[in-house]
C-alpha cells in the first residue's frame, strides 16, 4: 500500500513537473529574440531577449549595458524599415516578431540655454562621464547668440533645425541651429515670451498695447495681431496643431485665436486678477489658466465653456501650468510654496507637493507624467511621484539656487540651469551628474532651458 501510495505521489509529481515545464515553454515561446544593429555602420551592438509588452524605449537600456553609460547624453531612436518606432508603446505594439532586426539612429543630445549675460547657447552634448574627465567637463560643441540685454527665453524648432530667442527690450531673433546665424530679427516688440508654431513658419508672442502678434519666420514681418484684450497680454501659445493660440492678459481674461485670420473665437471670463499662463492639452480640446487670484481652470477650447475651477492654493499662481504628455494631468504651482497635479478630466486634486523654502522656480512634467521635477529655492534639485507627493530623487551640486530645469525627449536625462550660471546634465534614473557646462558668465541667472534630440 505504502508503494503503492509513493508511486501515487511521484506520478502526480511528474505530472506537475511536466505541466510547469509545458507552460514554462509556452512563456518562452512569447520572449521575443531581437537583434540591434547600428544604422550607420550596420555592426551588431547587442541581442535582446524581452517580452512582447516591454516598452520599444526599455531597448535603449540594453543599448547602454553594451555600449556603456557615455551613450547616456546620446538621443537614440529605433527604427524597423523605414518606420520610427514609438518609444512609449510596447514591442508587440510595434509589431516586432521573433527574430526581427531593430536599427538604432543615434544622435548626441542638445541644451539651449537662455541666461541674463546677454547670451543663448546651444550645446551639443558629447558623452558621460569618462567624456567630461577627457574635455574638462564640457562638450566640444557650444554655438553662442548674442542680445544687446539679459535673454528671457530660447526655444527650439520642432524640426531643430533653428531657434528662437527673445531678449530685453522687446528683441526677438531667430537663428540657425548648425551654424549660429542671425537669420532675421522680428520686427516691432516681443514682449518676454514667444513660441515656435509646430511647422516652424511662424511666431506668437505677447506685444505691446494689449495685443498679441503672430511673425513670418521668412520674412520677420507681422502677418497677424490679435486685438481684443483690454490690457498687456502676458501669456501666448499655440496648439499642436497651429491652427490655434491661447492667450492670458491682464485684464483677468484669457482668450483663443484663429491663428490665420487673428480672429477672436472665445473669451474665457471667470478669473479675478491677472492670467499668467493659458496652454492647450496636447489633444487640443482643452485650455488650462493659471491666474494671480490663485486659482487655476480648466475649459472646453471649443465652446469655452468652463470645466473646472482648480482652487487649493492659498497665493496667487505662477506661470508654470502645464498638461503631462497625455493630457490627462494639470500641473499648477503657486507663491505659497507648493506644486499641485489635478485630473483634467474631473478637477481632482492628485498631487499636493511642499516645495523647499517656499519657492518655486521651475516645475516640470517627466514625459511619462509620472514624475514631476521642481526647482526652488535650493542648489538642490528635486524629483517627486504624482502618485504619492513623496521626494523619489534629488540632484545635488549647484552652487546656487536652481532657475530652470527640464527633461530629455525620453526622461532618461535632466538638464537645470542656476543663478551661479552654470548648467548641469544629470542622470535621471541615478541623480548623477554627467556633465558640467560652463561658458555663461558667473553669477548671472539661467533663466530657460531646453534639453533635445
Amino acid at each position: 500500500v505504502e508503494r503503492a501510495e509513493a508511486a501515487g505521489e511521484e506520478g502526480e509529481s511528474l505530472d506537475c513537473l511536466r505541466g510547469k515545464l509545458e507552460q514554462l515553454d509556452e512563456e518562452l515561446k512569447k520572449v521575443l529574440n531581437l537583434t540591434i544593429r547600428s544604422a550607420t555602420s550596420g555592426d551588431v551592438i547587442t541581442k535582446v531577449r524581452a517580452k512582447p509588452t516591454d516598452k520599444v524605449e526599455t531597448l535603449r537600456e540594453f543599448v547602454l549595458q553594451a555600449l556603456g553609460e557615455d551613450c547616456v547624453c546620446v538621443s537614440m531612436k529605433f527604427v524597423v524599415g523605414a518606420e520610427i518606432l514609438d518609444p512609449r508603446a510596447s514591442l508587440e505594439e510595434a509589431g516586432l516578431a521573433r527574430g526581427d532586426e531593430v536599427q538604432l539612429i543615434q544622435m548626441p543630445m542638445r541644451c539651449l540655454t537662455a541666461c541674463y549675460d546677454h547670451t543663448a547657447r546651444l550645446w551639443t552634448l558629447s558623452g558621460g562621464p569618462a567624456a567630461a574627465a577627457a574635455t574638462g567637463g564640457s562638450p566640444r560643441d557650444s554655438l553662442i547668440f548674442h542680445h544687446d540685454g539679459p535673454v528671457l527665453s530660447a526655444v527650439l524648432s520642432r524640426d531643430g533645425s533653428s531657434l528662437l530667442t527673445v531678449a530685453a527690450g522687446g528683441d526677438g531673433r531667430l537663428w540657425c541651429a548648425s551654424s549660429g546665424e542671425q537669420l532675421l530679427k522680428l520686427s516691432g516688440e516681443v514682449m518676454s515670451h514667444a513660441e515656435l508654431s509646430p511647422d516652424g513658419l511662424h511666431v506668437v508672442g505677447a506685444s505691446t498695447g494689449g495685443a498679441a502678434c503672430i511673425w513670418s519666420t521668412e520674412t520677420g514681418a507681422v502677418v497677424t495681431s490679435l486685438v481684443g484684450h483690454e490690457d498687456d497680454v502676458k501669456a501666448v501659445s499655440f496648439s499642436q496643431d497651429g491652427r490655434l493660440v491661447a492667450t492670458g492678459s491682464c485684464d483677468c481674461s484669457a482668450g483663443i485665436w484663429d491663428a490665420a485670420s487673428g480672429r477672436r473665437l472665445q473669451t474665457l471670463s471667470g478669473h479675478s486678477d491677472v492670467v499668467r499662463s493659458a496652454v492647450f492639452s496636447p489633444c487640443g480640446g482643452l485650455v488650462a489658466t493659471a491666474s494671480m487670484d490663485g486659482t487655476a481652470r480648466i475649459w472646453n477650447a471649443g465652446s469655452g465653456e468652463c470645466l473646472h475651477v482648480l482652487s487649493g492654493h492659498s497665493k496667487a499662481l505662477t506661470e508654470h501650468c502645464t498638461f503631462s504628455s497625455d493630457g490627462v494631468s494639470v500641473l499648477t504651482a503657486s507663491f505659497d510654496g507648493t506644486v499641485r497635479v489635478w485630473h483634467s478630466g474631473t478637477g481632482e486634486l492628485l498631487a499636493d507637493i511642499p516645495v523647499d523654502n517656499g519657492v518655486v522656480n521651475a516645475a516640470v512634467f517627466s514625459p511619462d507624467a509620472s514624475s514631476v521635477m521642481v526647482a526652488s529655492a535650493s542648489e538642490v534639485l528635486r524629483l517627486y511621484s504624482v502618485s504619492t507627493g513623496d521626494c523619489v530623487r534629488t540632484f545635488s551640486g549647484h552652487e546656487d539656487w536652481v532657475r530652470s530645469a527640464g527633461f530629455s525627449p525620453d526622461g532618461t536625462v535632466i538638464c537645470s540651469g542656476s543663478y551661479e550660471g552654470s548648467v548641469r546634465i544629470w542622470n535621471a534614473a541615478t541623480g548623477d551628474c554627467l556633465l558640467r557646462l560652463d561658458g555663461h558668465r558667473d553669477e548671472e541667472a539661467v533663466v530657460s532651458i531646453v534639453l533635445a534630440g
